[in-house]
């Protein structure tokens, strides 16, 4: 099934090849999870803190669904 992914910052870079802008449609198994959508791209676990699943945020055992939209949000820090 295909799913689109978009990464933001640092992460963008873990895009695969031919990818537009900060996102990718990426074909994953039927049955996976947020998860496995993650591993499928090496995000670190350090870059998990904030994942969204079709605009909400999404836990990383929730199971995908074609046409899912999964965004990791990267935090910003100031002071």
């Amino acid at each position: 099934m295909r799913v689109t992914v978009a990464l933001f910052g640092h992460h963008s870079r873990l895009l695969p090849p031919g990818s537009s802008g900060n996102s990718a449609s990426i074909e994953i198994e039927e049955g996976a999870t947020l998860k496995d959508a993650l591993d499928a791209l090496d995000v670190p676990p350090d870059g998990r803190s904030y994942v969204q699943l079709n605009g909400m945020r999404g836990e990383l055992s929730a199971a995908l669904q074609t046409g899912d939209e999964v965004r990791v949000i990267v935090p910003l820090g100031g002071g």
